[in-house]
């Protein structure tokens, strides 16, 4: 019965996704519909749907006008159904003349959707999480809950402060949905609705772009393949240790586009940053503005969204306008560049402290580096490189170049996989100097290069391995000309059963990790990392129902150690990790939780989390009475296998609100 609802909501979700976004998109592209084909129609129109709806959402949530955010989106999706009428359904006919691309995008919203769609549902003993759910993805859940609540957003595990130094325009996207059309479960929403159309665009954004660039169906559908499908070379080294050829897609450091959908900020910037890639495709093969102000919609909040992308769009975009400015003698582009650099910077500076920092660190090597030594183990490269190096002559330094250089092709072969076959047609391309001469050859390269030296040179503060998501970039774009190095071999041979082997050893050597992903998480054996039980559940929505929306919940700090006590999977959400599931499952802010992720986003965590265990140390009751009541504090909610020392109901001027077998609540009393 709860999968049926869960299905059904899915897809009324899916019928007001488009009558919101699709129908918004569409009346905005109304005037070009014309020179566009039906699937490049579908990707622009919810794609501009998507950032125009997080646009005026955050524009009325600043003035304090949220409660127009929905019937200016009824208006605006009557308007155009009233206006264009079958028109907004004619696209969508695609699907039926090109069955295959039908089936490459259902498989394709089926491989990368399965790293989400089975964690945060309600088995029959809890919600379970797989992977890192149940920390990346109750995070989410909470930013929703807490932007539901109040815009701009306070951190919701970090109480009295302001949501900063994190991209959460993706959490303005979904909370504001949430908010808006509160029947549907956050938790669905998150992991299992949203997730599909991000798929999809992704998918059929990635077809309608190389489609259009090459002039080939057949390359946009070997595009689609090695966005969806292809993995890393990680199943070699799997295999040769262990003989497991389904494993191993991090061996090289870098996930993969197939496990893309567990970042949805990372995934809403490859969607628009798809998308900025193919109206300026049709700049420049059209040459009118009406495209650069559409690139300028879509990419003028990318920052705001994932900084990543905001940055790969910035360099791509100015290599491009370089370009095309040294060798057109056009300059529309720089202007474009100016305005998306200065848009960008405006949304980035309003959502960091003044104090923060760079997140970024000049570590170059250092992914490389750790690959050898912790990743491969290769020990004995390390220690010649480190022998060669004390030597100090220059022969010793060319050997030191030759270790550096084996090693970085080894990062790049690995983790490109089947990808390293588009370094055919950019060989190919820059022997005819296209890649300097040609705008939109330039932006790809672009974009290549810096996910490429981003990696390389820097890491990130806070949580040193982040940055190696930049790669993911060069990863997409690879795929591109991979695709269209594939399709020159393919077409090289008349006999069709040769194309048909070459195409199959193609598909072979890409699949392995990404099966070996499905297989990590759900195949035999496999457990579920974490779980809420249902007594969690019980107090959780116990609070939820019996607290006020801008209440704060203290509980007791992580304790790394308590894990230990349980010999098996899945182990409660809080011995499991550092979460905010309190956070998202009550929608109510926390003192203080999920540590590492306030210390990735550069909160002054050691003074809160002194506080904290001064309390639960129980030692002085006038310094915790005087703590509960100056931090503003309502609730605690403490998990039993959490307690190390009874609290102190009278001393601390508390009472029990609720009690089962694995939770207290207690509430403050005059607090």
């Amino acid at each position: 019965m709860l999968i049926a609802n869960t299905f059904l909501f899915g897809i009324f979700f899916l019928i007001l996704a488009l009558f919101i976004f699709y129908n918004t998109g569409y009346g905005v592209l109304s005037s070009k519909i014309k020179e566009l084909e039906d699937q490049e129609i579908i990707v622009l129109a919810f794609s501009l749907g998507l950032v125009i709806f997080v646009g005026i959402a955050v524009f009325l949530g600043v003035f304090n006008l949220r409660w127009l955010l929905l019937p200016v989106f009824l208006a605006t999706g009557f308007y155009s159904l009233i206006k264009y009428k079958e028109k907004l359904f004619v696209p969508w006919r695609i699907f039926i003349r090109c069955k295959s691309l039908l089936l490459l995008i259902i498989l394709g919203i089926l491989v990368q959707g399965f790293i989400n769609f089975p964690s945060g549902f309600h088995y029959s003993e809890g919600l379970l999480f797989w992977s890192s759910q149940g920390h990346d993805g109750l995070w989410h859940v909470s930013l929703m809950e807490e932007i539901r609540k109040n815009f701009p957003p306070q951190n919701p595990i970090f109480s009295g402060e302001k949501l900063l130094n994190y991209h959460f325009l993706v959490d303005v996207l979904m909370g504001e949905t949430y908010r808006i059309f509160p029947f549907f479960s956050p938790l669905d929403l998150y992991f299992r609705f949203f997730p599909i159309i991000f798929s999809f665009l992704f998918g059929l954004g990635v077809f309608s772009f190389v489609k259009r660039w090459q002039e080939s169906q057949a390359v946009g559908y070997l595009a689609i393949f090695f966005t969806y499908f292809t993995g890393s070379f990680g199943y070699f080294v799997t295999f040769f240790r262990n003989k497991n050829l389904f494993g191993g897609e991090t061996v090289f450091w870098a996930s993969q586009e197939n496990t893309l959908l567990g970042n949805p900020p990372h995934a809403i910037a490859h969607i628009f940053l798809v998308g900025i890639l193919f109206c300026l495709l049709l700049y420049f093969q059209k040459r009118r503005i009406f495209w650069l102000v559409i690139s300028f919609i879509l990419g003028g909040l990318l920052a705001g969204f994932k900084v990543s992308g905001g940055l790969i769009m910035l360099v791509s975009v100015g290599a491009a306008a370089i370009v095309d400015l040294s060798f057109l003698r056009k300059w529309h582009l720089i202007l474009l560049t100016v305005a998306l650099g200065t848009a960008n910077f405006i949304t980035f500076k309003a959502m960091t402290s003044q104090e923060a920092a760079s997140f970024l660190m000049f570590l170059p090597w250092w992914f490389i580096r750790t690959m050898v030594v912790d990743k491969l183990g290769w020990m004995d490269m390390e220690f010649r490189r480190q022998h060669y190096l004390s030597k100090g002559t220059w022969h010793a330094y060319l050997r030191v170049a030759q270790l550096e250089t084996t090693a970085f092709l080894i990062f790049i072969v690995g983790n490109f996989g089947m990808r390293v076959l588009g370094f055919y047609s950019i060989a190919k391309d820059g022997f005819k100097k296209k890649l300097i001469r040609s705008p939109i050859d330039a932006m790809l390269f672009a974009s290549l290069l810096t996910g490429i030296l981003m990696v390389t040179i820097f890491v990130q503060k806070g949580l040193i391995y982040n940055n190696i998501q930049f790669i993911q970039y060069s990863l997409l774009i690879m795929g591109f000309y991979a695709a269209v190095s594939a399709y020159q071999m393919i077409i090289l041979f008349k006999k069709k059963l040769i194309r048909v082997i070459i195409l199959l050893m193609i598909v072979l050597f890409s699949v392995p990790t990404v099966i070996g992903n499905l297989n990590e998480f759900y195949g035999p054996g496999r457990k579920p990392l974490a779980i809420i039980s249902n007594q969690q559940m019980e107090a959780l929505n116990f609070l939820r129902t019996n607290s006020q929306p801008q209440d704060i919940i203290l509980t007791i700090p992580f304790n790394k150690y308590l894990k230990d006590q349980y010999k098996s999977e899945p182990r409660p959400i809080n011995a499991w990790y550092s979460t905010a599931y309190v956070s998202a499952l009550t929608g109510r802010s926390t003192y203080f939780t999920s540590e590492e992720q306030a210390l990735i986003t550069g909160y002054p965590v050691d003074k809160k989390l002194a506080r904290v265990k001064e309390f639960f140390a129980q030692t002085d009751f006038s310094f915790n009475k005087k703590f509960l009541q100056e931090e503003g504090i309502k609730y605690l909610y403490i998990a039993k296998d959490e307690l190390d020392k009874l609290i102190n109901v009278q001393e601390n001027n508390l009472e029990i609100m609720f009690e089962n077998k694995e939770v207290i609540v207690y509430r403050i009393i005059n607090g």
